[in-house]
């Protein structure tokens, strides 16, 4: 496929693709070194338009010099002769910094409509690919599993191999209807970013190696009872496998000292709650991911420390052409 030139018989007026946002429901930070995740896509989504303009013209919710980057990415990939002369307009349902996987969405939905407008190729594979290594300036040292995520939708078993090797499982069911009461806690917008985040786990895993793996072998364990209790409907494993997980986080210095109390009343409650991503040291941690059968009662807790709860559907569907 040749990006060398940019058809003059374009037919669309506009492409807009759209891209779900995530969360981890384990293996959050492990996954950087080798360890399984469990994703799921969630009902809030992004979108990216692009139309015919005089120049590159980006207008978005978003960081603006991320979805240029991302375009600079393609001309520079595949040759293109300049710029290309569109409109990007990029809306967001997926607040930023939240650990929600926004940015790989920008990523993700920038260059799916980009490809489609440009040369009418819809290639969802490759869209993820190159996604990927457009969060390497967003993170550092990315696992992948966030733009994987946002790409296929769904519940997503996620494994990095190696650099160029992968292991992607869609989870060929849908948890169990007795497990539908997962809800987000907003927690305030985390001081750290990602990136930080990665790379504080890393220098932390050079000065005490032994501890870390031992972690990240723990994390692997209740990633997979997750998975299987949602397979099964177990609730008892599921909250107990999220709660074991949850301290493995704890452990390794991502989960801030301000949200502890909020997670201890509520597992004293019955519930299960664990941070998302890469967490939070000094401050916030962006939204929790909570399981419990009454929100009402968990939002009683919340209410202490002025954290708001929101719905959240798990398992959406992944990037699409929304219009065109």
């Amino acid at each position: 496929m040749s990006f060398r030139t940019v058809s003059k018989l374009n037919p669309y007026n506009m492409v807009t693709v759209s891209a779900p946002g995530k969360i981890h429901l384990m293996g959050e930070h492990a996954v950087v070194y080798g360890k399984p995740a469990l994703l799921a896509a969630v009902n809030l989504r992004l979108s990216a338009s692009v139309e015919p303009a005089k120049k590159l013209e980006i207008i978005s919710t978003e960081p603006t010099d991320y979805v240029h980057y991302a375009v600079e990415f393609l001309v520079k990939k595949y040759k293109l002769q300049e710029l290309p002369k569109v409109k990007i307009t990029v809306k967001s349902e997926i607040p930023a910094g939240y650990h929600l996987g926004s940015s790989a969405a920008v990523a993700v939905a920038t260059v799916g409509a980009l490809m489609y407008f440009l040369k009418q190729v819809w290639n969802p594979q490759l869209v993820n690919q190159l996604a990927y290594e457009i969060e390497k300036k967003q993170h550092g040292n990315p696992s992948g599993g966030d733009n994987t995520a946002v790409t296929m939708g769904g519940f997503l078993w996620y494994r990095r191999e190696l650099e160029f090797l992968k292991s992607i499982w869609q989870l060929p069911f849908t948890p169990h209807p007795s497990l539908n009461h997962f809800f987000l806690i907003n927690t305030g917008k985390p001081t750290e970013s990602t990136g930080e985040m990665v790379a504080y786990v890393h220098r932390q895993l050079t000065a005490h190696s032994a501890q870390f793996i031992q972690l990240f072998d723990e994390n692997e364990e209740q990633t997979r009872r997750i998975a299987v209790a949602l397979k099964s409907g177990d609730e008892a494993t599921l909250i107990d496998a999220i709660q074991k997980g949850e301290g493995t986080l704890e452990e390794m210095g991502v989960v801030s000292q301000s949200v502890l109390p909020c997670i201890r009343k509520l597992e004293k409650l019955g519930g299960a709650v664990k941070i998302l991503g890469g967490g939070g040291k000094t401050g916030s941690v962006g939204f929790l991911l909570c399981y419990h059968q009454d929100p009402k009662r968990v939002q009683k807790i919340c209410d202490e420390y002025h954290y708001a709860i929101v719905n959240v559907r798990l398992g959406e569907e992944g990037v699409r052409i929304d219009e065109k």
